[in-house]
């Protein structure tokens, strides 16, 4: 069938209408891009599309990133990350305040302050105090004292602890941080705890002065150091610095880093308040510091100082001891507690200085003193009761929370002690001195076995008060008794075994003579090798009481280790 033409006019014009050349262009390229989509959309959806076998484009297709939808989603995932952050960083620092004040409470409990201080004062007390006897061993002596300075600082200020004191001197040091430091005051106004704290704080500022005795300060590092290891002309021979250490000072470079010691015992011993016992206590202490500095008239005259203020209440005709020897009386009773301590310190520094006719015979009027006071512990008023089944569980409870009470007075030392463990272990230590004074002058035997004996008292009283039980204070007393003793008993042993060892090499040993009968016993061979060994067992088997070992803290980390 032939196509049918198109109706024409007349003058030669179609009778369909007429299209524009752009329209006509446009719906070719519709229709191209149409057909080539539906041509390649199977074939390209079912292979994988690869750059590398793909011609580059030269016109990238645009993606629009930020769209309403997505910058919604962003903001979201910005504000949840912020919550987020802010949560755990928040959570975090709380745990960091609840640990710092959870060692704050147990340093409380360690070291207890007087609660009437201020918050700051108390701190500074109790880190004085954990710097110099650290669980880790590294003793800063020191920050301690710095901490202490401050604490003290603090108490004399009567715009913080220091309100009502009134002081007794005018005296001031403008070379000093606080010129006032060591003026003393009159504390009779203020309480029992602020008093014993106050006392507590200059002894523990003393005791630790005594260990940086001579310290130089570099003014141009702001950094202390000991004297020996200083390089001017002073120290010709400076002592080698730790490896990993600063450079050693120069001594054009150091003035004096510490006030001495002397300071702090005057201030004790000068200020108006404090206790008989109190007084007494720095008195020897300062006593015993003049002799270590070679001072020996000067700590005679502290312990006189000392023996007069344990003997102010008694009447000068009636002293319990001799003026001249310091020998206690056999018919003079029980002395007090102030009495024999001083008595046992003017006897220690007797046999330190050499004068063992005169310490032997106030070391065995002071075992005898001793061994004669009565063995029934002296009822105390309780001032808290222990909680008993009718508490209710919520005071209990409010009981393990609140701030731990501030501990009791300790004994105001005028009346007779009773043989507490403390006090027996004062009888070994008696008797060790008397064993090594008789060892070195007369009999060896004697010697050993006043040595021996004082080694067993010790060890059966450290043994009886337990690991974790009893005075942390009469444990180290012990502690020290014990070790002394056998200390003392092997160096006496391991020199008889070798003597006795010297005597057997070189055949000295004397044949039974005529006399031999009425002749002492003859000694067993190899005796003091044996004894030696004893003793070297002993020393092993009392090592688990010479420390207390606690057993690991079950943490989660426990799991973990091998």
């Amino acid at each position: 069938m032939l196509r049918p033409r198109l109706a024409v006019w007349r003058h030669g014009r179609p009778t369909l209408p007429t299209r524009s050349t752009t329209n006509c262009w446009t719906r070719r390229a519709v229709y191209k891009r149409s057909v080539t989509t539906q041509a390649q959309s199977p074939a390209t959806r079912s292979r994988p599309n690869l750059p590398f076998l793909s011609p580059p484009s030269s016109n990238p297709t645009s993606v629009r990133y930020f769209t309403s939808t997505r910058s919604g989603w962003i903001r979201h995932e910005v504000k949840l990350a912020a919550r987020y952050t802010f949560t755990l960083w928040g959570m975090l620092a709380a745990g960091l305040v609840i640990f710092f004040f959870v060692q704050e409470e147990l340093l409380e409990r360690e070291h207890p302050t007087p609660h009437e201080w201020t918050y700051m004062t108390r701190k500074f007390l109790r880190d004085g105090k954990e710097l110099e006897s650290p669980k880790s061993g590294n003793i800063q002596w020191a920050n301690s004292l710095g901490r202490v300075r401050n604490a003290l600082m603090r108490l004399s200020d009567p715009k913080k602890d220091g309100a009502g004191l009134v002081p007794l001197s005018n005296v001031t040091d403008p070379e000093l941080e606080d010129p006032t430091e060591f003026v003393p005051y009159d504390i009779t106004t203020k309480s029992e705890e602020w008093r014993r704290g106050y006392f507590e704080a200059m002894m523990t500022a003393a005791k630790t002065a005594e260990h940086v005795d001579g310290w130089v300060l570099d003014v141009t590092r702001n950094m202390v150091s000991p004297a020996r290891f200083m390089i001017g002309p002073s120290n010709p021979n400076p002592v080698p610095i730790p490896p990993g250490a600063a450079h050693a000072p120069l001594e054009e470079n150091c003035v004096n880093a510490f006030p001495a010691a002397d300071r702090w015992y005057m201030k004790i011993l000068a200020t108006k308040g404090f206790s008989e016992r109190q007084r007494i206590e720095a008195a020897l202490e300062y006593a015993s510091f003049m002799e270590y500095k070679g001072q020996a008239e000067a700590a005679r005259s502290l312990h006189q100082l000392a023996l007069s203020e344990a003997t102010k209440s008694v009447d000068a005709t009636k002293l319990p001891h001799d003026s001249k020897t310091f020998v206690l009386g056999e018919k003079s009773g029980s002395p007090s507690l102030n009495l024999l301590d001083v008595l046992t310190a003017i006897a220690n520094s007797k046999a330190r200085a050499g004068d063992i006719s005169g310490a032997l015979p106030m070391y065995i009027s002071l075992l005898k003193a001793r061994r004669q006071l009565s063995n029934e512990r002296p009822q105390e008023p309780r001032s808290r009761s222990r909680p008993s089944s009718s508490t209710p569980v919520y005071q209990r409870i409010l009981d393990l929370v609140k701030p731990p009470a501030y501990p009791p007075p300790p004994p105001d030392g005028t009346q007779p002690p009773w043989r507490s463990a403390e006090e027996r272990c004062q009888e070994a230590s008696l008797q060790i001195y008397i064993g090594e004074i008789l060892y070195a002058t007369s009999s060896k035997d004697d010697g050993l076995s006043w040595t021996r004996d004082g080694v067993d008292l010790a060890e059966e009283q450290l043994r009886s008060l337990g690991v974790g039980h009893g005075s942390k204070g009469t444990k180290t007393l012990c502690r020290e008794c014990l070790g002394a003793g056998l200390e003392n008993w092997h160096t006496m042993v391991a020199r008889l075994a070798k003597a006795e060892k010297a005597k057997e090499d070189s055949g000295a040993s004397s044949s039974p003579g005529l006399f031999s009968f009425w002749g002492g016993a003859k000694e067993p061979e190899g005796r003091w090798a044996a004894e030696e060994a004893v003793v070297q067992e002993r020393v092993r088997r009392t090592k688990e009481i010479m420390e207390d070992v606690a057993p690991p803290r079950d943490f989660i980390t426990n799991w973990f280790k091998a």
